[in-house]
């Protein structure tokens, strides 16, 4: 005879029902063999049936159990609320779940995922009560290990100094620290890693490219580490697949004050460079004006040897004559070389960016230095620290005048252009005429001790084979125009 049944034309009650009478041992043999601990007490909680996964759940057997009152598993670990809250909700007719410590047979203790549903007779009343125990002990156990292993994590995540983050797939931050959540704050609640450019920046910083930020008005320099995360997909329906997509570890490291020591540094060099490269000029200066001084009297030396013939017979004018050449040999030996430099391209902008660096901290408070760029970023055939030293032995004579003015706020004005082959710089500046102390721009490029800056930029540019040229305007102010050479055929090559 075929059965069939459907949940359309039975019941699910009736489906048991007509299934317990078609096959009596059907569902004692399902509750003897299940591996599910189930037992069957009357209203007052006294066994009246237990399976043997309940037996071997607890370690008693089925006679020792039937007629105990079910606390007989009861462990005092459990709080009365628990058991009242069971109660009350069974008293109302309602099944309930929950958790229990019970206690087994030998008195060991484990933790019991409880199901409990009262099984009504045909008058509506509760005839017993069906439970389904599971020993979930193990589960809590390593449920309270990651909660553990978490916690232990967060806590040593969020006491590292350096932000922490992880971002997925889709470089979208899943996981942060707390150093990262301040920074975010401090950026005004916007994330972190679009302040960086990430990831639209992302194989620069992967290459350890510091990334400068404005935090709370300071710049802080920001760099950032990768690590690749390994996982497995969350999904249950990837349970037979492997199909974990990459998350991504970002360690972001405040790499300021080493910053800050680097430019230092870079600074300290400059400095040191520009101090090497003044002292030269000077000395190459002093030399050549003493080698000036020194030729009028041998000159005059040997305008007398001729007048007295060549002989020799004056010894003494013969004496003097050699003694004055030799000296001025002597002085043209020590003339120090201004090469030092190879010829390389350069950028002109970071040459610049040098120098307001170097100086930044000796403009006042509304002094300005601004600079304008029309020419190639790179150029060629001028020394790089010479130009430099040009420019800042300009701007020390300017801050020297302007500090002599109160009030006065400096205005100063570097322009680069390019003329064929040419490189020209333009100095402007508002000082007052009056405070200049010359009266024509020739006269301080001529005249010994005026203008001794002029003399040694003279000096530098003069070594390139350039120009210099000085411009009073009458509404005050000064422009100091500089034209070096860019190509090696202007220039001779390095002298």
């Amino acid at each position: 005879m075929t059965i069939n049944l459907t949940a359309e034309s039975f019941p699910l009650g009736e489906i048991a029902s007509h299934l317990s009478r078609q096959h009596p041992s059907l569902f004692s043999t399902v509750v003897e063999q299940s591996s599910v601990a189930i037992s069957l007490t009357n209203p007052d909680a006294h066994i009246v049936y237990t399976n043997p996964a309940f037996c071997h759940l607890t370690g008693y057997n089925l006679q020792q159990l039937v007629g105990q009152n079910h606390r007989i598993l009861a462990s005092q670990q459990t709080p009365r609320e628990v058991y009242h809250d069971m109660w009350q909700c069974l008293l109302q007719g309602c099944a309930w779940r929950g958790q229990l410590i019970n206690r087994r047979r030998d008195g060991t203790l484990y933790l019991a995922e409880i199901d409990i549903t009262p099984i009504f007779n045909i008058a509506g009343e509760v005839e017993h009560y069906l439970a389904m125990h599971k020993d979930i002990s193990e589960r809590y156990a390593l449920e309270q290990r990651l909660r553990n292993h978490m916690t232990m994590i967060t806590a040593v995540l969020n006491n590292i100094p350096a932000a922490v983050v992880v971002v997925d797939e889709h470089d979208q931050v899943v996981m942060d620290n707390l150093a990262y959540k301040t920074l975010r704050a401090d950026c005004g609640g916007r994330e972190l890693l679009t302040v960086l450019g990430y990831p639209l920046n992302k194989h620069a910083l992967q290459e350890g490219e510091r990334v400068s930020v404005t935090i709370r008005g300071t710049v802080r320099w920001l760099s950032l580490g990768y690590w690749a995360l390994p996982g497995v997909n969350e999904e249950a329906s990837r349970y037979f697949t492997d199909t974990a997509l990459p998350r991504t570890l970002i360690v972001i490291t405040d790499c300021t004050e080493q910053q800050q020591q680097q430019q230092q540094g870079q600074l300290d060099r400059l400095k040191q460079q520009l101090t090497n490269g003044k002292l030269l000029a000077a000395i190459r200066e002093s030399l050549d004006a003493a080698l000036i001084q020194l030729n009028c009297p041998i000159n005059m030396l040997a305008a007398a040897r001729q007048l007295n013939g060549e002989n020799g017979s004056n010894v003494a004018l013969e004496s003097a004559w050699r003694e004055g050449e030799d000296a001025v040999v002597r002085l043209q030996a020590c003339r120090p070389s201004l090469d030092f430099e190879p010829a390389e391209m350069w950028s002109l902008k970071a040459l610049l960016d040098d120098l307001s660096a170097l100086y930044h901290t000796r403009f006042s408070n509304g002094d300005c230095l601004r600079y304008a760029l029309e020419v190639p970023e790179l150029c060629a055939f001028v020394q790089r620290t010479q130009l430099l030293a040009m420019l800042s032995l300009w701007l020390d004579r300017t801050l020297s005048l302007a500090a002599e003015i109160q009030p006065f706020t400096l205005d100063l004005h570097i322009f680069a252009r390019q003329d064929n082959h040419w490189l020209v710089l333009y100095i402007d500046d508002n000082v007052p005429l009056e405070q200049v102390r010359y009266s024509r721009s020739q006269a301080a490029l001529s005249t010994p001790g005026k203008g001794m800056e002029l003399r040694l930029i003279q000096t530098l540019v003069a070594h390139h084979q350039g120009a210099i040229d000085l411009t009073l305007r009458p509404a005050g102010g000064t422009c100091l125009t500089l034209r070096l050479p860019q190509t090696s055929s202007l220039t001779g090559g390095t002298k």
